[in-house]
């Protein structure tokens, strides 16, 4: 069961940061990810065997697993945490979507004042925990508090930007993250608004408004 967002900022400033940076964001994985018209997403590269339990969601609509919808319908469907947007497999929206494929509801995004990152809980990667050999007298092997699966400067980001997405009167609120390289990630926020400004406020030059 991942941690709430909260206790995941406190991991991550204390074991994850560098000397003089600051934890801004600590996102969690509240759904399916699409890409490519449809979701769930499609794995495209390689990424770590995390051998993660599927988390209990529910299924994307028929209508969005099969990419019968019109535009930005598939925001309107609950089951739909977040969409990758992409030209060509190697972007890193398609890396996004691959990872928190693999991750399950353990992958979170992490945006300090110097870095993106996707993360996962090194106690959730280790095979055995809790299990029958727990009782050893070998020593126990040393956890790291975060394994990072993806990073780069914040740089690496273009613009972050809170859209109204959907068909409908009352919108479906995401947060986009534009990349350098084109490609884009939308994940779902109702306070999309607030968590951009936040993310202002702490980044200063590091990101085009």
């Amino acid at each position: 069961m991942p941690r709430d967002r909260f206790k995941l900022a406190e991991i991550a400033q204390k074991h994850w940061v560098r000397p003089g940076e600051q934890i801004v964001w600590a996102v969690e994985r509240k759904g399916h990810v699409g890409s490519a018209g449809k979701a769930p997403h499609a794995l495209v590269g390689g990424v770590p065997q995390a051998g993660l339990p599927e988390p209990e969601w529910p299924l994307p609509t028929t209508a969005v697993s099969t990419g019968r919808f019109s535009m930005d319908e598939w925001a309107h469907d609950p089951a739909v945490w977040g969409w990758a947007h992409a030209q060509s497999p190697d972007q890193i929206a398609v890396r996004w979507a691959d990872l928190f494929t693999a991750g399950r509801d353990e992958c979170w995004l992490l945006l300090s004042d110097q870095r993106l990152g996707l993360v996962v809980e090194g106690e959730v990667l280790e095979p055995g925990r809790g299990g029958l050999f727990t009782r050893s007298r070998e020593p126990k092997r040393e956890v790291a508090p975060l394994v990072t699966w993806w990073e780069a400067p914040v740089g690496a980001a273009r613009r972050f930007v809170a859209v109204p997405l959907g068909r409908a009167v009352e919108p479906e609120w995401f947060v986009r993250v534009e990349f350098a390289d084109g490609s884009a990630f939308d994940f779902r926020d109702p306070r999309a608004e607030q968590s951009v400004r936040t993310a202002y406020a702490n980044l200063g030059g590091h990101a085009a408004t």
